[in-house]
């Protein structure tokens, strides 16, 4: 059953996000301050105590699940930075999905694979066109497009945007911010992913964690598994400093997710049903059982250009409050 929200409840519920996120935003967007002021001294020492003429900005990944306000912590962070004259850029893992053609060949090739008939999970991204705009701007020395994708298209299958309406930036750039659900996660090697399989395929149904992935089969998973080494090696060593929204349990994100839809439901926009949510939310949810176990044992993988810790985690409850920050790794 839908929940409509009346106008006084979604106002008061606005203010109250509102302020959690002006909280968010300034204890990123001072870790932040103390990784540029780390990079920009490591370079002024490796240039003699010169100061570059186009230094390299510090690149940032922001990871948290779907629904957990990413998107608004980085237009946050921007508007942070932008008050204290620093000039940032942010974008989303999102903004490199495949074109709709590639996306539809992908899904015709991998017809057995429930999991990539869809974009979302690792595979269904420009891997490298992702890794051509991260080193142009860490360049930052000419004008850079950033790429952009519109998910409405195609009857809401999407589509890359032309050229022409991508985001122009021009050097130079001091912070770029790179966020995604899935940004970060990493590959499980051989005896990991055995481990993992182990799991879900538990007599008696298997582990409570990794539920979501039972209804896939083990190739499903190994092929997801192994798109991610290619992020792992193209993308993630371009990004010096990590924010992890960390949540306890991935099964929040349907929660999140039926706000919004609930918010669409009330303004009388078109909105999913509790059904078309189920099956939307259900095909991403194998990738956060495959990775989020060796992300909070082992972390992030980086640029190595920073010191120790590297990450900044919040730790998020049902209502997005932050519960605990610490730094790690």
């Amino acid at each position: 059953m839908t929940v409509v929200l009346s106008s006084l409840e979604r106002v008061r519920r606005s203010k109250a996000i509102e302020q959690v996120m002006s909280a968010k935003v300034q204890r990123t967007g001072d870790f932040i301050l103390r990784k540029l002021a780390q990079k920009q001294s490591l370079l002024s020492t490796t240039s003699n105590g010169n100061v570059l003429k186009s230094a390299p900005p510090l690149v940032v990944g922001i990871n948290g699940a779907q629904g957990s306000g990413k998107t608004t912590l980085v237009r946050g962070l921007v508007e942070f930075l932008r008050a204290r004259n620093i000039a940032s850029v942010g974008f989303s893992l999102d903004d490199i999905y495949l074109p709709h053609r590639e996306q539809q060949e992908l899904a015709q090739t991998h017809r057995d694979n429930p999991l990539l008939q869809f974009r979302g999970q690792a595979g269904t991204h420009d891997v490298e066109l992702g890794h051509r705009t991260l080193a142009a701007l860490l360049r930052n020395d000419s004008a850079v497009d950033i790429p952009a994708y519109d998910k409405s298209l195609n009857g809401g299958y999407g589509d890359r945007k032309p050229l022409s309406e991508w985001q122009a930036t021009r050097p130079p750039v001091d912070v770029v911010l790179f966020e995604g659900w899935s940004l970060g996660f990493r590959a499980l090697d051989n005896r990991e992913f055995a481990r993992f399989i182990e799991q879900v395929r538990k007599p008696g149904g298997g582990s409570v964690l990794c539920k979501h992935s039972r209804r896939y089969s083990d190739q499903n998973l190994k092929e997801i598994n192994e798109n991610l080494e290619k992020y792992e090696s193209l993308l993630y060593p371009l990004i010096d400093a990590w924010v992890y929204m960390r949540v306890a349990d991935a099964d929040v994100v349907y929660r999140w997710r039926k706000e919004q839809e609930d918010e669409l439901a009330a303004t009388g926009r078109p909105s999913l049903s509790d059904k078309q949510l189920e099956d939307f939310v259900t095909r991403f949810l194998p990738a956060y059982e495959l990775a989020l176990d060796k992300l909070d044992k082992r972390g992030f993988v980086s640029s190595g250009v920073l010191p120790a810790p590297d990450t900044l985690r919040m730790h998020l409850d049902l209502e997005r409050n932050v519960v605990a920050w610490d730094h790690k790794f």
